[in-house]
């Protein structure tokens, strides 16, 4: 049967419902100042600019995990630095094959597909030997230069600015010669500001980050691609971000086959914030984040969250991101490993392994999740806010309890956001739907909260077509009785009870799963989930399944539509994302 990529966007529904906001247990927000980077020019040429002092980036409360950046303030004055050695003789050979992107961003994003690591064909190929030449040609760099860093390891003091215009057909490549071949360390690396149509390549970034401060910043651009860089960032801060999207007008950019490792601060490895071209608080718009690793983040802590999409004044606002087939594991620092705060975003075909967190909808409304894989996670999917989508996820061997379970649609404290931190908006008009939840324990599907501080009960919920295998506990709780509740298509199995689901709007029937050979436990060709979906009561069904392949005819129960052949996505392995994927 062919195969086809999921078409999956906010607009072939008729309706998204969404959840409110979900607090962290005892979560805080203290929104401190966002910090301008600084603007003065670098000297081209010279080794150590003199860059204008600034204020530097606010030091946020300790745990509350989230600075909320306003403009106003500037970049801390970099420790000073030894210069920039030369490198080593330039390689040769040219980097490796080039191979077509597998997926391209799907509406509301506007961004046209890209390839993964296919770089335009230059006008003109400057070579730079060290970082005063590449400052020098960044500087007068005209569209369709591709400016190529000698590979060797660099000491910079002072932010390498970026701040040059390319065009759609001709962008400027600022590179390193072979990827992974050229490492800054010292006390910086980039500054991006108001660039246009840049890529920057293939750089391993070993400097420092000052205390409460941010190591990159891609402030007020568009159509910026960073990719198949390494974030091996020189942390001793108890707080810090590694990189930042900020800044009025921010739009259209892509963060790609990265890798962020080994963070052990506070706060995130990558935020995304951005205000309106007029300077009001906004979101930076239709940007995509795909294909990177995010590794190892140890606070073991409240407060490091992996990714966060806006905060929490930005809740209300469309951001029109696309987190797409992205791997975290071992993301440790927060009980939100994804942590979304802005509205009508799509994470799609992410894979989470291993991580002490969940993906968790905190702020915003109108948002979807489709298609990721969860496995061996401490929580699962946590919903707050306002017609939201839920649909095609695939959730394995959950052992949280609480705000970590496997998929939670919480009551709330208030019913809207109220841009303060603490708020947490009931989860209303939300579908869940074609999930499957199979060896969770000992929590399943979790509506509502017991906790006092989340009275406003849940409502207007759909849970149609979920598959839902336990051996313990309740399939579905009702910690808080929710005011609306549909049910139907569901098939329910295994030693856990149902519990508070209505008999109508479930079977009890032997799936009949076996493990395949990617690991996950799929229908056989004699389950009962097979062409057994109700038709839906209030949204269109999806068109594709988790793995991205066609769903059509009579569709299947749960996340898996049985069709024969291998779809376009599947659990990600390291080899599948980061500089070095294919």
């Amino acid at each position: 049967m062919r195969k086809l990529r999921l078409a999956f966007a906010v607009t072939t529904f008729s309706l998204l419902l969404s959840a409110g906001c979900g607090s962290k247990g005892t979560e805080k927000e203290t929104p401190p100042d966002d910090p301008s980077p600084d603007t003065s020019p670098s000297v081209p040429g010279d080794g150590t600019p003199d860059p204008t002092p600034g204020t530097g980036d606010p030091d946020p409360t300790p745990g509350t995990g989230e600075p909320d950046p306003t403009p106003g303030t500037g970049d801390p004055d970099p420790t000073p630095g030894t210069g920039e050695p030369d490198a080593g003789t330039p390689p040769t050979t040219d980097p490796g094959p080039v191979i077509p992107d597998p997926t391209d961003p799907e509406p509301p994003v506007t961004t046209p597909p890209e390839q993964v690591d296919v770089l335009p064909t230059p006008k003109r190929t400057l070579s730079a030997r060290n970082l005063n030449e590449l400052r020098s040609m960044i500087a007068s760099a005209l569209p369709g230069d591709r400016i190529e860093l000698a590979d060797g390891a660099y000491t910079n003091a002072d932010p390498i600015e970026v701040s040059v215009q390319g065009t759609e057909k001709d962008p400027i490549v600022i590179t390193a010669k072979t990827v992974g071949g050229a490492s800054i360390g010292g006390a910086s690396s980039f500054l991006v500001e108001g660039a246009s149509h840049v890529i920057l390549r293939g750089f391993k970034l070993t400097h420092a980050v000052e205390e409460g401060d941010v190591a990159l910043r891609i402030v007020g651009s568009t159509h910026v691609r960073f990719t198949r860089n390494e974030f091996a960032i020189k942390d001793t801060t108890s707080i810090s971000t590694w990189m930042r999207l900020e800044g009025a007008g921010s739009a259209n950019n892509r963060i790609d086959h990265n890798h962020f490792h080994d963070k052990k601060s506070s706060n995130v490895f990558l935020a995304v914030y951005g205000d309106a071209p007029n300077g009001s608080t906004g979101m930076s718009q239709n940007d995509r984040i795909d294909h990177n690793f995010f590794q190892k983040l140890t606070l073991d802590t409240e407060g490091g969250e992996c990714l966060r999409i806006g905060d929490s004044k930005r809740g209300p606002i469309s951001a029109h991101t696309v987190v797409e087939a992205n791997l975290f594991e071992e993301c440790n620092g927060d009980p939100e490993v994804i942590s979304n705060k802005s509205s009508e975003n799509v994470f799609r075909g992410n894979t989470l392994r291993n991580n002490k967190g969940s993906l968790v909808l905190r702020h915003g409304n109108k948002n979807v999740v489709d298609g990721n894989f969860i496995l061996n996670n401490a929580g699962g999917l946590r919903i707050y806010g306002h017609d939201h989508l839920i649909t095609n996820n695939y959730i394995e061997g959950s052992t949280g309890t609480g705000a970590q379970g496997t998929i939670v649609l919480s009551s709330g404290c208030t019913e809207e956001d109220t841009g303060l931190g603490t708020d947490c908006s009931v989860a209303n008009r939300v579908t869940v739907a074609f999930n499957t939840l199979v060896g969770n324990g000992p929590t399943h599907l979790v509506i509502g909260a017991s906790d006092s501080r989340r009275p406003i009960p849940a409502r207007d919920l759909r849970v149609e077509n979920n598959l839902l295998v336990g051996e313990q506990g309740a399939l579905v709780d009702f910690e808080r009785a929710p005011d609306g509740f549909t049910a139907t298509g569901n098939v329910l199995w295994g030693a856990a009870s149902p519990g508070d689901i209505p008999s109508a709007g479930y079977v009890r029937a032997d799936p009949k799963l076996v493990r395949a050979t990617d690991g996950l436990l799929r229908p056989t060709a004699a389950s009962p989930v097979i062409g057994a979906a109700r038709p839906s009561t209030g949204t269109q069904p999806p068109t594709t399944d988790m793995d991205g392949q066609a769903r059509t005819g009579a569709l299947d129960v749960g996340a898996d539509q049985t069709v024969s052949g291998a779809g376009p996505r599947r659990p990600l392995t390291s080899a599948d994302v980061g500089p070095l994927a294919p």
